[in-house]
């Protein structure tokens, strides 16, 4: 295997924390609070994947009333001997109802690429039937090597994106072992519930640095920095490259609304894309404060519904005005077509930027002459 450079496992760090705090978690921590609990346990006997123990070398750690092992074993192990949720539902199906197939294959070919890192542990809580101990004298834990010894508490999908892929690696884990039905609610509660997502903005910087964006990706980003830095810019002063925060433009706002018109920009260079923008952005915030002082421009819905008409408004505009393709001639059309106007889809609450869409095209419409 190639050695991986800074880049690589930026990349790739950014990669499994943003599969490990998605939105679909919370499908998993409430079918935990109604799924496990003491009458879940089965009576039966547990399959085995493969006759004997196997043992790993591992540190014990306790943390105020708990104790648990780190060490490390082999993701094919690790696949084998672990379940999701309920130790009497079928292994296989508990992975395929949880979770998302095209996350877990994502890891898989992320590991298979022969790049891929996993620094992170996967949290394990150690069953009955796996008969794990540690043995103190030679700082080793042992365990039956059965389909279910572990039930995961976190890190759902890289264990199965490791039952996908087609290599193996060595995987950190950390086991906790004597835990009954209700702890291990409350700890998969504890630590899937209190994660937080990996904001989008972020990654959008980690990518820029691991040099892993697209091309259409990698223009929207430089002409987002030239809106950023450039001293002519209509958004200078409105943008927020790293987060996202109230009164700015995020990265992810801007790149959502600007990526639809990257065809309408061809092989264009992100200089002139700028340069197009530019003027209309600047006419769009002048025309806001002079129809009303109720309209924020930089709202995540407006900005995207009025980027969102710019190939419309651009093409009445240089019907209207000839050669004056400009911040005046942009404004001057933007001031008429809204003037008398009910701009509700522009204040308030907005969950979506196509109210703002269709006010904008509805106004663009020839008005009767009776």
């Amino acid at each position: 295997m190639n050695s991986l450079t800074g880049e690589e496992i930026i990349s790739g760090i950014a990669k499994i924390q943003a599969d490990s705090a998605s939105a679909d978690r919370s499908l998993i921590v409430n079918a935990v609070r109604h799924r496990i609990d003491s009458k879940t346990v089965s009576a039966n006997s547990v399959p085995h994947v493969g006759d004997g123990r196997l043992s790993y070398t591992a540190s014990l750690i306790t943390q105020g009333r708990h104790k648990f092992y780190s060490l490390t074993m082999p993701s094919e192990v690790l696949a084998e001997c672990s379940f999701v949720l309920t130790r009497d539902e079928d292994r296989e199906a508990g992975f395929q109802r949880y979770l998302s197939k095209e996350r877990a294959e994502e890891i898989a070919a992320y590991l298979d690429s022969g790049l891929g890192t996993i620094p992170t542990s996967v949290i394990l809580s150690a069953q009955p039937d796996s008969e794990f101990e540690y043995i103190s004298k030679n700082r080793t834990v042992s365990f039956n090597k059965i389909d279910k010894a572990f039930m995961i508490i976190d890190g759902q999908h890289r264990v199965y994106g490791f039952k996908l892929a087609k290599g193996t690696m060595r995987i950190p884990v950390i086991i906790y072992s004597d835990l009954d039905r209700s702890e291990e609610a409350q700890l998969f509660i504890d630590i899937n519930g209190k994660q937080k997502q990996v904001p989008p903005e972020l990654l959008l910087d980690i990518k820029k640095l691991a040099n892993t964006q697209g091309g259409t990706e990698k223009k929207i980003g430089t002409v987002f920095d030239l809106f950023d830095s450039e001293p002519g810019s209509s958004l200078l002063g409105l943008l927020s490259p790293h987060e996202k925060k109230t009164g700015f433009i995020s990265r992810v706002t801007f790149n959502s609304a600007i990526k639809p018109l990257m065809e309408l920009f061809g092989d264009a260079p992100p200089e002139k894309i700028y340069e197009i923008l530019n003027p209309y952005f600047e006419a769009v915030k002048s025309a806001f404060v002079k129809i009303s002082n109720d309209i924020e421009f930089t709202s995540p819905m407006t900005f995207r519904g009025m980027t969102a008409v710019f190939p419309e408004v651009n093409e009445k505009v240089r019907f209207r005005f000839p050669g004056e393709i400009n911040q005046k001639s942009y404004h001057k059309y933007i001031i008429e077509i809204l003037s008398g106007q009910k701009l509700a889809a522009f204040k308030g609450r907005q969950r979506s930027h196509a109210g703002i869409v269709s006010t904008i095209k509805d106004a663009m419409r020839p008005r009767s002459l009776f």
